[in-house]
């Protein structure tokens, strides 16, 4: 079925090519290739500019049009199989185009008693003011809302309502239980019942409870909570993907401990909470590179913010790359393999300076648009390179001005870190790979605790059981898992 779909996406193209003039086919080719040559990306923008190019020339283009208007999809498969024959050959994302509009956004509110004191009158408002930053950056005007406990209960005045109110947990009051939260009931509803359009949002503080939880220990409470996540997160993992982001606030208010669950302990000062966003995976991936969700994708602008975490199947993001010819990073010998425009992956003829004992590369990366924290993508120690011969990650760091050479420009591109490579002894023709390993940042273990009986401004009950249980239902998919992967050839 794959391969007649391809041949059908072929034919297609064929036919296009054939009905449009070389001048007006090379110009559309040429404006393709400035939109998307260098980040492998058609977002709104690029889009438009295509639209208004198409619309300009439809006597050229007409089998791009059905009954006058624009087949938004011959558009895509035309673009796709261009990227997919160009030299080197690569997978074109599309970012809010055609006619899919904003996602639907769900916005999911814990409302359970050690949620109520994070938006106290006594407060700083930090709690208040990131979630409504939050919400008043989402496009379009048909999101939902729903208050989650015990379970998922519609709150019937909308978000805009909630956005206006001056406490939201006292606008909330009276729906569902509030001394327990049903989080197999609310991940349910996150990860298998989010649609391809949808976006869903929760609000929590990500701290296990049961109905019952007087006399439980707290080992007990651990594992009903890593056994919760494994049969919720069976199925869900390959098509879906989930951002944590970690916040704190001022809470004033009881504290309700595992060992009492039922008699709150007062407590003035900082908490951390957390916000969880589910999606497919291109829906996720998106959302850094649509220009329309961009002011809602920085999180690290939220008043509070202490870190993220992205859990996702493998691959969720393709950076562009390119090796730099020359610079004051590059140290040895070598010359680019034929038929590279652009992107430069693939060398030969490697060796060192005369006098030297190794080959140093600058390898320049687009580490932008990304769900994940700058500390944790310029980390060597988070990469895995994979070779025959010795290649090392010596240190990852910005691009600046003085890298921005006439003869460098050109292969930078979209990048915005460079990757120095050290190489020794290349024997023979070899692809290295380098992986960035999809792992739990030190926040969740450092950010968790067994105990709450005393209660402080840094730790989450139980934090790292659910994290680590979520964790690892991604990594049945993928012994290894990796965020994206960077392919070179070296001789």
């Amino acid at each position: 079925m794959r391969k007649t779909t391809t041949l059908l996406v072929c034919l297609l193209t064929a036919l296009i090519l054939a009905s449009c003039t070389g001048r007006e086919k090379r110009q559309f080719n040429r404006l393709l290739t400035e939109v998307a040559a260098q980040d492998h990306v058609i977002d709104a923008n690029d889009w438009k500019k295509i639209v208004d190019y198409l619309d300009g020339s439809k006597d050229h283009f007409s089998d791009f049009y059905k009954d006058g208007k624009l087949d938004a999809q011959a558009v895509k498969d035309y673009i796709s199989e261009f990227f997919d024959h160009r030299r080197p050959s690569f997978k074109v994302r599309f970012v809010g185009v055609g006619n899919q509009g904003p996602l639907q956004v769900n916005f999911y509110l814990e409302r359970s008693g050690s949620m109520v004191p994070y938006d106290s009158s006594q407060g700083d408002g930090s709690f208040k003011s990131a979630i409504v930053s939050m919400l008043n950056s989402l496009p379009g005007n048909g999101n939902r809302m729903f208050v989650v406990n015990d379970g998922i209960y519609s709150y019937p005045r909308g978000i805009q309502q909630f956005i206006a109110d001056n406490n939201v947990f006292a606008s909330t009051a009276g729906i569902g239980d509030a001394s327990y939260t049903d989080f197999a009931k609310i991940f349910d509803q996150l990860l298998n019942k989010t649609g391809k359009n949808e976006l869903s949002i929760l609000v929590t503080d990500l701290i296990y409870s049961t109905r019952s939880m007087a006399g439980v220990s707290a080992s007990k409470v651990f594992s009903d909570a890593e056994g919760m996540i494994s049969a919720v997160f069976k199925d869900a993992t390959k098509e879906n993907a989930m951002l944590v982001v970690r916040l704190s606030g001022s809470y004033n208010g009881p504290y309700y401990s595992y060992d009492a669950p039922q008699t709150g302990k007062p407590y003035s000062g900082r908490r951390p909470y957390y916000i969880v966003i589910v999606g497919s995976n291109d829906n996720i991936a998106s959302l850094t590179q649509d220009s329309n969700y961009q002011a809602f994708s920085n999180f690290s602008r939220l008043r509070g913010y202490e870190g993220m975490c992205l859990l996702a199947s493998d691959g969720i993001y393709e950076p562009y790359y390119s090796l730099l010819l020359s610079g004051r990073d590059v140290k040895g010998r070598f010359r680019p393999e034929h038929g590279q425009e652009g992107s430069v992956t693939r060398l030969e003829d490697i060796e060192p300076d005369k006098g030297g004992s190794e080959v140093q590369l600058a390898l320049a990366v687009d580490l932008s648009h990304m769900f994940i924290d700058e500390s944790y993508l310029t980390n060597p120690s988070n990469y895995e390179v994979q070779s025959e011969d010795p290649v090392t990650i010596k240190s990852i760091r910005p691009i600046t001005s003085a890298d921005r050479t006439p003869s460098a420009k050109k292969f930078i591109g979209s990048a915005t870190h460079l990757f120095l490579l050290k190489v020794k002894d290349v024997r023979e023709k070899q692809d290295v790979t380098i992986r960035l390993r999809n792992q739990l940042p030190a926040w969740v273990t450092e950010g968790s605790t067994d105990d709450d009986r005393q209660v402080n401004a840094t730790t989450t009950f139980g934090l790292k059981y659910i994290m680590q249980g979520i964790y690892k239902s991604y990594e049945r998919e993928s012994q290894d898992p990796y965020y994206f992967e960077l392919g070179l050839s070296l001789e």
